[in-house]
């Protein structure tokens, strides 16, 4: 029997955008529509146990497994049985107590012990770890002793972000921040129907990048258009900044190729949690041609960005003005490089070193100790 079915299971299946999307839809679209592959990857956001289905999948894909997932004790009772290759779970970012204090889902209460138990049981039955990242990999190691883990890194689909390459600047640059709340927390009001309320939290927009943002849109120097809402400390400018409504992953794409933005802001205060992120604004903002400028610190997924467009961890207004001075100065280069960078490092999900890190975590796992 061919072994050439995945079988990815994702209980975020169905969801708009998010992790299921950069993790599994657009890799599975790729590798359903390529015969060449040999593999067919079938979602589902709950187990399936047909027989005639397990005699042909090479690999069960677990996305996330921070979640109760008592059948996954079956799929390793079976795997003799059918022989699939591995079982592998997948975390496209953190899992547990390193959210800190700081945005939006700081909000939501969680048990962070039944989590941490959860997930011990869970990769108890599993042959290998995917992540996004090597901090998340040194994570796994050092927390829960795994160390069959493997590095594959968010990428830009070519389908949905290729573009024809940029040859403009704008002389009032356009800049996109492209995501919403979970990067700051607007203040929730004390009131009857909500007692509690929230204190206003600026997040990522660390050091002075607010009020440097604000100076820069009230001298005209540069456009500033905010996915979904404007950040509430951005209140002085409020009327010189454009929106657009939240958007899936298929249609965010679409807009913002159509758009071209100049810029795409990307501020990360310096933590753990923001360690854990992806790289994936890179490959977004580099496939269209906008120039990405981010925070940039030990472990940050923005170290690939090219040196003009680094910021310092907790940024004044001096850094932040000579950042985008050198960029308007030198965005030829800039772009120049971030085309370079991901057309020859696999940053594209269709490049053939991606598929290839793909293919090789559904591969026969090896379970010594590294």
């Amino acid at each position: 029997m061919n072994k050439d079915i995945i079988l990815a299971i994702s209980p975020e299946q169905g969801q708009s955008g998010g992790c299921y999307w950069h993790r599994i839809a657009t890799i599975a679209d790729c590798l359903n529509a390529n015969k060449d592959y040999g593999t067919k990857v079938i979602t589902t956001p709950m187990p399936i146990f047909d027989t005639q289905l397990l005699e042909r999948v090479r690999c069960v894909f677990v996305q996330r497994p921070s979640w109760p997932a008592p059948w996954l004790k079956n799929y390793k009772e079976l795997q003799p049985k059918f022989g699939y290759y591995s079982i592998v779970a997948e975390f496209d970012d953190a899992w547990d107590a390193i959210i800190p204090e700081y945005n939006a889902a700081s909000l939501q209460p969680r048990d962070w012990n039944a989590i941490d138990q959860t997930i011990r049981e869970n990769l108890s039955y599993c042959d290998r770890v995917v992540v996004t990242t090597e901090f998340l990999k040194r994570k796994l190691n050092k927390q829960y002793n795994i160390w069959n883990v493997k590095v594959i890194e968010n990428a830009a689909p070519k389908y949905l972000y290729s573009a024809n390459r940029k040859t403009f600047f704008r002389d009032k640059p356009l800049c996109l921040i492209p995501s919403g709340m979970q990067h700051y927390r607007t203040p929730i009001p004390f009131n009857p129907q909500n007692p509690v309320g929230a204190v206003g939290l600026r997040g990522d927009y660390c050091g002075q990048w607010p009020e440097f943002l604000i100076k820069e849109i009230k001298e005209q120097k540069i456009q500033l258009h905010a996915m979904a809402d404007k950040p509430y400390f951005l209140s002085p400018v409020h009327d010189m900044i454009e929106t657009s409504p939240w958007l899936d992953t298929p249609n965010y794409a679409a807009f913002i190729t159509r758009m071209q933005p100049d810029i795409i802001l990307a501020p990360l205060v310096e933590n753990d949690f923001n360690r854990s992120k992806s790289r994936l604004k890179c490959a977004e903002g580099f496939a269209i041609g906008a120039i990405v400028i981010g925070n940039v610190f030990e472990y940050s997924p923005y170290e690939v960005l090219h040196p003009y467009c680094q910021v310092p961890p907790n940024p004044t207004m001096e850094q932040l003005e000579t950042v985008f001075n050198n960029v308007k100065e030198h965005w030829k280069e800039i772009l120049d490089y971030q085309y370079d960078f991901i057309n020859k490092n696999g940053e594209f999900m269709e490049s053939e070193d991606h598929i290839n890190k793909y293919l090789g975590a559904f591969a026969p796992a090896n379970r010594r100790m590294v």
